[in-house]
């Protein structure tokens, strides 16, 4: 099989190194250009994301270990010891990476679903460059194909697996809709745009953010289209909110019980505080206040730890139909592979058919010539899905193209100049097999 994949990814790479092995669309397609120019590449897709970079090419014949670390690295701000932890996938191997990475199972996050949306892109980006070829074609459509597949029948993609994420749902629970909530942003870190980033997805548009570095605040606020207010926050910012998000480094809590009762006093709405730091940022008593929630990080703990148990256990599912589409993969190629005999075949045979029907036409009424032609067509088919079916089953059960070959040997005319290609394609068939 003539397919090779190097890369890196969060499971044997620092963030430093997958900065370096990283990417931009300019780069992927420059690269790109330069891969297919080489002479033992027939086809290259790049699949660059923040967690994995990853090289997967069609070779005429299989690199040495060595030359295809050599050419990773060129691609790459990598040193040679770094490119040398990279992993390397071969023909059905690298089909079963591939499917995985699509399928949400290779990721850092089991289930996630961004990574579909990137392999599709890295795709179309070499399909739209004239990067690939028949066979990546084939395996990226089977990826994408894997990916949409696991993510319907079973649901390894369902449930938050974040404290950040689990926060988010549990706010939908408890207000149904988003799309009027007020929502107030304690500090400015990385556990507080996450959390924005769901809340926008999920339908929130009305923002404030209370940080105690302003610029911070301000730059996630311009972001969200928010408004930056005092940190901590003050009775009339934390009376504005229907949900209070907080998660800041602070070493005592900044949102305080009295500060939500004064806010409460004259309301009656529902509030819903989530506290997301360590330590706490919100006093206990704020939960024995009417019409208030109060969730902290060891209540999401157990909604988390239960979910990635369950996607844990759908990933058993998946790989089962990962393996089945390794297998229809297997066999497609097994028969493709062989197809430039079978054009040559059907070729050969055609012009056969033809010449003697205009040979022999004469001997035939005028009326009856459709049928004979409609007969000869006829009679071909027959004899050539007989010849076909036997050099598919050779191919597919057996993995020997050597009735293929004799066949193109036997099919072969002195001027037929295609012959030494067919005949160099299905050589190089052997030699992948023997590669290690």
């Amino acid at each position: 099989m003539r397919l090779e994949l190097i890369g890196i990814n969060h499971q044997t790479s620092t963030v430093d190194i997958r900065d370096r092995a990283a990417m931009g669309q300019d780069d992927i397609q420059i690269n790109l250009n330069n891969l297919v120019e080489m002479e033992n590449i027939d086809g290259a897709v790049i699949l660059s994301t923040c967690n994995r970079t990853e090289l997967y090419v069609s070779p005429l014949q299989h690199h040495s270990e060595n030359a295809f670390r050599s050419l990773f690295q060129s691609l790459t701000r990598l040193t040679r010891p770094e490119v040398d932890s990279a992993y390397i996938y071969r023909d059905e191997k690298a089909v079963g990476h591939l499917l995985r990475v699509s399928s949400g199972l290779n990721s850092q996050m089991i289930g996630e679903i961004q990574i579909l949306k990137q392999v599709k892109d890295a795709y179309h980006l070499a399909l739209n460059n004239h990067s690939t070829n028949s066979i990546l074609n084939r395996m990226f459509l089977k990826a994408i194909e894997c990916g949409k597949n696991v993510r319907h029948r079973t649901r390894i993609s369902e449930g938050s697996v974040s404290v950040a994420s689990a926060a988010i749902e549990l706010s939908n629970r408890v207000f149904g809709s988003l799309d009027n909530c007020n929502v107030l942003l304690v500090g400015a870190g990385e556990t507080v745009r996450l959390a924005a980033k769901f809340f926008g997805n999920a339908g929130v548009e009305s923002w404030r953010v209370s940080n105690r570095t302003k610029t911070n605040a301000a730059s996630l606020s311009d972001n969200l289209g928010g408004n930056v207010v005092e940190f901590p926050p003050t009775e009339i910012d934390v009376g504005w909110a229907d949900i209070i998000l907080s998660a800041t480094s602070c070493s005592s809590p900044v949102v305080q019980e009295k500060t939500v009762f004064n806010s409460s006093e004259s309301s009656n709405k529902m509030q819903l505080f989530l506290d997301l730091a360590i330590p706490r940022d919100m006093e206990p008593g704020i939960k024995d206040l009417p019409n208030n929630f109060l969730y902290t990080v060891d209540d999401f703990k157990d909604l988390v730890a239960a979910n990635i148990e369950s996607r844990q256990g759908e990933a058993i599912r998946a790989e089962k139909i990962v393996d089945k589409l390794i297998i229809d993969f297997s066999k497609w190629y097994q028969e493709n592979r062989i197809s430039p005999t079978i054009q040559q075949l059907q070729s050969v045979l055609e012009t056969i058919r033809i010449e003697e029907v205009n040979k022999n036409v004469g001997r035939f009424q005028v009326e009856d010539r459709d049928q004979v032609d409609k007969f000869s067509k006829s009679l071909m088919r027959k004899v050539t899905s007989l010849i076909i079916g036997n050099l598919k089953r050779a191919s597919r059960e057996k993995d020997d193209v050597k009735l293929a070959k004799a066949l193109t040997i036997a099919l072969s005319s002195a001027d037929n100049t295609n012959v030494n290609e067919v005949l160099e394609q299905l050589d190089n068939e052997f030699s992948h097999r023997s590669t290690p």
